[in-house]
């Protein structure tokens, strides 16, 4: 029976359907009020019939490409995005009418974090510097898929079975990228890329001294490079202890691919996800063997990057030994734009408002000496964005997120292979955010992967309780 609350729900939607209806039907004829008229039975149908991990699996193909696609059809990405994630709560809703879930999944200790940090960003609304539009284009990425996320995500993927295939789609998903990566290199850019490269500003950074940097179907080299560099981890670890023969060999072929297309993206600070992944998989193995070994790679590869000059004819390995150069022209512009930000933002301890670092003041008609000033990294723009209260706020959500994580993966976690599978995402992940002292890592595909990835962490013990009780006993 349903319940009065319930009815009264019903009944106020259906007022407001039939009402919209009216309008479209006024305003826009009757072709888009029939459209709009059959969403709802479009959504009951595909919540009734659609297992509800496949409209996940759209939306992470749909995020990872999204970029790329818009450089071909201009589209507003960010409200896609958004009136995706929503949609996919709306469906989870209407699917729980023919099946009740365990809510009770969705609620754990990255929920209240995550939900510590968006009730700060909704505070940023009543900042008297902050833009309202401004703020509704940003509060996605910053706050709102995080929370949405953690929340569903735990409902949807009740199975070990669900999260190994979607790491099989990220797989796909990352040996294409390379792949498109590898087109560029070998036969050139197509005409909406090279309209982006020279009409639309991209050859600046792009197109440089020490030669071109690919950035495949992403939004631009930077992105192509940290993503790369999280795959290289997360799979080159994971390949190891997967135990279906031709995933291992997927997972191994995407770590192989995704280390071409980190150095073909000439992106200097992801040279750090692999190097510092590496050594944060050591530590959490606990084992001095294999944090000698790690430590013996990175030695190696630092000194050979800051010491000698071998490969430098080699464009790629010149690029990579730049990023250890602290009299690089581009690490010296940075510092001097840091220098400048310290006395604008002394009276600003919560920032400008969302959607505002940069060039993005311009959109929205604000004239400040910190629009000329690029934030050029995540910390910088979560720092002129929330102020210092919100930039050591969530560094401390984050210190307490990667605390707890690690701490469920050495001393919950008993299945072996789910063990070492979580340790490759904290080694990549904190790879990333070293990263993130130098470049944005929110943008599409890595905001969303990241938030994605964190869900998985926290979620690792229902998955360990269904392998260990699945195991065969001797």
């Amino acid at each position: 029976m349903i319940k009065n609350g319930s009815s009264y729900i019903t009944a106020i939607a259906f007022f407001i359907g039939l009402s919209a209806i009216y309008l479209l039907t006024l305003k826009g004829g009757i072709i888009p009020a029939l459209l709009f008229a059959c969403l709802p039975a479009i959504a009951m149908v595909t919540a009734k019939f659609c297992q509800k991990q496949y409209y996940f699996y759209v939306f992470f193909v749909i995020n990872y490409v999204i970029t790329g696609i818009d450089r071909y059809i201009p589209l507003k990405f960010g409200m896609i995005m958004l009136g995706l994630t929503l949609g996919i709560g709306c469906l989870l809703l209407l699917k729980n009418i023919f099946q009740v879930y365990e809510w009770r999944r969705g609620f754990n200790a990255l929920t209240a974090l995550w939900g510590i940090w968006f009730f700060y960003c909704l505070f940023e609304l009543f900042n008297p510097l902050a833009v309202a539009d401004a703020w509704f284009i940003a509060i996605n990425g910053y706050a709102l898929f995080p929370l949405i996320s953690a929340i569903i995500i735990p409902v949807l993927f009740t199975q070990f079975k669900h999260f190994h295939w979607l790491l099989v789609l990220w797989a796909i998903l990352s040996i294409l990228a390379a792949l498109k990566g590898y087109w560029q290199k070998s036969h050139g850019f197509d005409s909406a890329e090279l309209y982006w490269l020279f009409v639309e500003g991209g050859a600046r950074t792009h197109i440089i001294h020490y030669g071109v940097r690919y950035f495949s179907f992403l939004s631009d080299a930077a992105n192509f490079g940290i993503t790369m560099g999280l795959s290289l981890v997360v799979f080159g670890i994971s390949g190891f202890f997967v135990k279906t023969r031709w995933i291992k060999y997927l997972f191994w072929l995407t770590a192989l691919t995704s280390t071409y297309g980190l150095l073909i993206s000439g992106t200097r600070s992801a040279i750090a996800v692999p190097l510092v992944g590496l050594c944060a998989y050591a530590v959490l193995c606990r084992s001095f063997k294999n944090l000698f070994i790690a430590g013996g790679i990175l030695i190696v590869i630092i000194l050979f990057l800051t010491q000698t000059n071998i490969g430098n004819s080699n464009s790629i390995i010149r690029r990579m030994r730049s990023a250890f150069n602290k009299e690089d022209a581009s690490f010296k512009v940075r510092g001097i734009n840091k220098e400048k930000m310290i006395p604008l933002m002394r009276d600003k301890p919560f920032g400008v408002g969302l959607g505002l670092s940069g060039g993005r003041m311009e959109r929205f008609a604000i004239n400040s000496k910190l629009s000329e000033l690029p934030p050029d990294s995540l910390l910088t723009m979560y720092w002129l964005e929330t102020g210092i209260v919100g930039l050591s706020l969530y560094l401390s959500l984050l210190v307490l997120i990667f605390t707890r994580a690690s701490y469920i993966a050495m001393f919950i976690i008993k299945d072996k292979q789910l063990k070492n599978i979580l340790f490759s995402i904290i080694a990549g992940l904190a790879g990333v955010f070293v990263a993130a002292y130098a470049n944005d890592i929110t943008t599409y595909p890595n905001g969303i992967l990241i938030c994605i990835l964190f869900v998985f962490l926290f979620i690792a013990p229902y998955y360990d309780k269904e392998l260990t009780q699945n195991e065969p006993t001797t």
